[in-house]
């Protein structure tokens, strides 16, 4: 019996010509999302992957979107093959990876274990303190105290809650929540909160960050850096 090569994702080239396998933990995936350029239409769902090597994106569309959503379980390790390498595209960029993985017609998930061993999900916080210095657009990770929480808003047909977060340098920041994500926020004043995939944009002269349909955020996850984060925050 022939045994599947494993590819680390780390080991993955938008260039590449072979067919590669991977197997990889899902830290994360998004609820699936309407999409809209110009006259057409669709949805997509988006999903953090990663193995001891790295993290990639993986990006799924339109009716693929039934089709894979309910095997992508968050926390399993599934084998991946027969999927597209691609640079990574802006409007969906979670990671500094510059390439993502495309899911088409012939991909093959397996669910391999229940639960993986690799920490997830990864992070690579930001200090608040640099927020101003990131071009707009970037994707970051961030970890504060939320200092303040104010009410759901409707704006030019959008929802929106701004949060004021603040790191352990005592610096803050404005983390603007956006529909669903506003709708559904339950975190209060003292809570630890984590962001992956949040999004820099400056409006009205100040950089803050932007979390959506895209980004992960998390309450008081019982993760080291949030412990700590708490404990500093406690001790004040």
């Amino acid at each position: 019996m022939n045994q599947t090569t494993i590819t680390p994702i780390s080991g993955l080239s938008s260039t590449q010509l072979d067919n590669p396998t991977i197997r990889a933990c899902v830290g994360w995936k998004s609820n699936i999302t309407p999409w809209r350029t110009g006259d057409k239409v669709g949805t997509i769902f988006l999903m953090n992957l990663l193995d001891e090597s790295g993290e990639i994106t993986g990006v799924v569309f339109d009716d693929l979107c039934n089709t894979f959503y309910g095997q992508i379980r968050e926390g399993s390790v599934c084998l991946f093959t027969n999927f597209d390498v691609t640079l990574a595209n802006e409007r969906y960029k979670l990671l500094k990876n510059p390439i993502q993985i495309s899911f088409i017609e012939e991909t093959v998930v397996q669910l391999e274990e229940e639960l993986c061993n690799t920490p997830f999900p990864k992070y690579n916080f930001l200090p608040l303190s640099e927020v101003y210095k990131t071009p707009d657009g970037e994707p970051v990770d961030a970890i504060g105290i939320c200092i303040e929480v104010a009410d759901v808003e409707e704006r030019g047909g959008h929802i929106i809650r701004e949060i004021w977060l603040l790191d352990a340098d005592e610096e803050g920041v404005m983390l603007n929540l956006w529909e669903n994500e506003a709708t559904s926020f339950s975190g209060e004043p003292g809570d630890v909160i984590v962001v992956k995939g949040a999004r820099v944009k400056e409006h009205d002269n100040q950089k803050k960050l932007n979390a959506d349909w895209y980004t992960m955020v998390q309450i008081n996850p019982e993760t080291p850096d949030a412990i700590s984060m708490l404990e500093w925050y406690e001790n004040m």
